[in-house]
């Protein structure tokens, strides 16, 4: 019996019971999520609706299967879960957390939303449970990893659990590691070196998926993004895993380095396990730019998927709370789709750094895009970070462009 304080909310077309957890608050700058029995944050209903929104697209796009077995390791309150398998038809749904408290609230949701056909709630450790599902015919069709803080000890298990075809979802909250601040760790956790400046948040993402391909890849699959982002504190990456060996190697393929300096904010990224950028920067000569790699260097979003995503979002904004937030972010992410299409979708360029670097006014981010198109450059904005545009331009041509526009 929960003996806690809970508090009823309503995600989606789902009502549910979780901690109330400014009940559990210590002192006023604690984080009350952490403090209640059972980890439930509010703040994370945008990362819960693009769950959804995307398996409903993978389904009706992807998805070659009449019915989906899906897997929640770590599900905290299980508000994900339950949705899914309250708002999905054709759906087995194996819910799991470590923690009593969690199940123990999961399984009362499940009986009063009538669930227990359709779920099966778990108390195990999340690698163990996942490997067990590591068998031929045994393997989930979709897992959605989302674990307090890094993934990465999560990954060899999910790749195992997860079927050819197979939906794969992955968050990640340990933003710090992965955009610098505590290089050694990130190395340690992820393979991969990161870069501690404006780009960090493309560099955190690309280094999961390269770490998620890795992973898949060692157990002969191959690694296809179809959508991705960064939110706040934390990223997310959703891909499908490719069957052969075939599609394992042209992952590991995509992977590579990228360079970025900080004197003249000039990017240059190279394919390549082997690294063999330099620190000098070609453009201005600067002897110590930043290196970060091995990370993902191929495309992170699905053209079609982003299509029917941001179509699914818009005529269905009853099954979204966060739908305005959803919906203003796959109009960033929709043009950032165009500039995988040149050679402008690796990283980008934040204008009012560079403004700031030049010491000049920092110009409209439209304005620019449109000098640069007027020389044959593409140009699109990023919902990575504000006043940055994505573009095929070398840096000397975006700073002509910028002072154009400031009629400097």
């Amino acid at each position: 019996m929960v003996d806690y304080p809970l508090e009823t909310v309503v995600e989606g077309k789902t009502k549910i019971l979780v901690p109330d957890v400014e009940a559990f608050r210590k002192s006023p700058s604690s984080y009350p999520p952490s403090d209640a029995p059972v980890f439930y944050n509010k703040v994370m209903e945008l990362n819960r609706d693009f769950a959804l929104a995307t398996l409903r697209v993978y389904i009706d796009l992807l998805s070659k299967k009449e019915s989906l077995f899906y897997c929640e390791p770590m599900a905290g309150s299980g508000i994900r879960a339950v949705r899914i398998a309250n708002e999905l038809e054709n759906i087995s749904v194996v819910i799991n957390d470590r923690n009593p408290h969690a199940v123990e609230l999961i399984k009362e949701n499940v009986k009063q939303l009538k669930l227990t056909e359709k779920t099966s709630v778990h108390m195990d450790d999340a690698c163990e449970l996942m490997i067990r599902h590591a068998a031929s015919g045994n393997r989930f069709d979709v897992i959605d990893v989302d674990p307090f803080g890094s993934p990465s000890v999560f990954m060899d298990s999910a790749a195992q659990a997860l079927g050819y075809n197979g939906f794969l979802a992955v968050t990640s909250t340990d933003m710090a590691t992965m955009c610098g601040v505590y290089p050694k760790a990130c190395i340690r956790k992820y393979a991969s070196k990161p870069i501690h400046s404006s780009i960090g948040h493309e560099v955190a993402v690309r280094m999961l998926i390269g770490f998620i391909a890795t992973n898949l890849a060692r157990h002969g699959k191959g690694t296809k993004p179809i959508f991705a982002h960064s939110t706040e504190h934390y990223i997310r990456a959703y891909v499908v895993a490719e069957k052969g060996i075939t599609k394992a190697k042209e992952s590991m393929n995509t992977l590579g380095y990228i360079a970025h300096c900080l004197k003249c904010y000039a990017i240059e990224s190279r394919k390549g396990l082997i690294n063999s950028l330099t620190k000098e920067c070609p453009d201005c000569q600067n002897k110590h730019r930043l290196l970060g790699g091995p990370v993902w260097l191929g495309d992170l979003y699905d053209e079609q998927f982003v299509n029917k995503l941001k179509s699914e979002v818009e005529d269905n904004k009853t099954n979204y709370g966060s739908q305005k937030k959803m919906g203003k972010m796959l109009v960033l992410i929709e043009e950032e789709v165009k500039a995988q299409q040149t050679n402008a979708g690796i990283c980008f360029f934040d204008l009012h750094q560079i403004s700031d670097k030049l010491n000049i006014p920092s110009p409209k981010v439209e304005a620019v895009m449109e000098e640069l198109a007027k020389g044959g450059y593409s140009a699109t904005r990023t919902h990575f970070r504000t006043n940055s545009i994505k573009t095929d331009a070398p840096i000397d041509k975006i700073v002509s462009a910028m002072k154009k526009v400031l009629n400097i």
